[in-house]
């Protein structure tokens, strides 16, 4: 692969939390559920929806991201994408 010892290390010990099942990767939480990640294409109308919506109202960056969460969606860049995304709401 390229990488480092550690890094290699690192790789292998976050795998087992992830799960492949073509087309969707799904990651196991903390609850011992798993979260389905989301394609980049899907990424903004969960957004809209857990943001903009009338149910939802305008939330800040940590109410935004557990609102995705608790809808049980979930990405590996979640928290960058969501701060980009509310710092150009505000």
């Amino acid at each position: 692969m390229g990488l480092s010892y550690q890094r290699e290390k690192k790789f292998f010990i976050d795998a087992k939390y992830y799960v492949w099942e073509e087309p969707r990767l799904y990651k196991l939480c903390r609850y011992g559920f798993y979260q389905r990640s989301l394609a980049e294409d899907d990424v903004q109308i969960v957004y809209r929806y857990c943001y903009t919506s009338i149910y939802s109202g305008h939330f800040s960056l940590n109410k935004t991201i557990n609102k995705i969460l608790q809808a049980g969606f979930c990405w590996l860049t979640l928290s960058k994408d969501a701060r980009k995304f509310v710092m150009t709401r505000n």
